[in-house]
């Protein structure tokens, strides 16, 4: 793992568009995992030390501390999915509760949640778990008043091919195949639209005002001066050079007299 950081670092370093650097994916372990996310998240800060640090928790156990070394607190939420019943909530709600009581200090990150294009259900289902989880983790984004909830992202834009046996692609996407929005990306669209809107004009921020200076064309004169003395040496050079292997060959060529 070190290395492999330690690739991942060096390789986007110059990326702004990474702000995190994302050491685990719903991994098992406490006392070992504590102390992996600690070394990891060490290098991290010797080699990089501009973004953020976290993993991907289950969900499912919402007082996992395994993320007290990282900078933030990241989970998969799939309440009314694979656990928690079969409706998202209150299991979503309580689930960020104990998150935030967790680690009080640190932005809860819901990184994944989301649902399958049932092939009962068809996409009505997946746009309603939608429409049944979001409206918690909207009211406790950071946002808002008393908010913790920086990050709720949906698994996944577009669906996308699996090695799991017997299923061959994964229909977790907000667009079909064809490129057009599914039920459930039309709801996510308006959803994030709700707090992506641009915001009021802030107006100007101070009274000052600045004007361009001149930049003064760069002079020129010390590089073709150079070139001027240099240019009819290394001729001179090159000449003197010919005539003297022209001299030395002819005196090879000179028959040599024998005693």
């Amino acid at each position: 793992p070190q290395q492999m950081l330690a690739e991942m670092a060096l390789r986007d370093f110059n990326r702004p568009s990474v702000m995190f650097h994302g050491f685990a994916n719903e991994s098992t372990g406490i006392a070992e995992r504590t102390s992996a996310m600690q070394t990891l998240h060490n290098l991290d800060r010797r080699i990089d030390g501009t973004r953020l640090t976290g993993q991907a928790m289950y969900g499912s156990d919402p007082t996992d501390p395994t993320s007290s070394p990282l900078d933030v607190a990241g989970y998969t939420f799939y309440y009314g999915i694979f656990y928690g019943g079969t409706r998202p909530e209150p299991g979503t709600s309580n689930a960020l509760r104990l998150a935030h009581e967790t680690y009080p200090h640190k932005p809860v990150m819901v990184l994944e949640f989301g649902d399958w294009v049932a092939t009962n259900g068809g996409e009505r289902q997946q746009a309603n778990l939608f429409r049944d989880t979001y409206p918690s983790l909207h009211a406790s984004f950071d946002t808002q008043p008393d908010g913790f909830v920086g990050s709720a992202v949906w698994w996944s834009l577009e669906d996308y091919w699996t090695d799991i046996a017997g299923i061959g692609v994964e229909r977790f996407g907000l667009y079909q195949p064809s490129g057009l929005l599914r039920e459930s990306g039309v709801v996510a669209k308006t959803a994030f639209g709700a707090v992506t809107v641009p915001g009021a004009p802030a107006g100007r921020p101070s009274g000052g005002a600045g004007t361009a200076a001149p930049v003064p064309e760069p002079s020129h004169f010390v590089l073709h001066l150079s070139f001027a003395l240099l240019l009819p040496c290394l001729v001179l050079g090159i000449l003197v050079g010919l005539m003297l292997g022209l001299r030395r060959w002819r005196l090879g060529m000179r028959p040599r007299r024998v005693s």
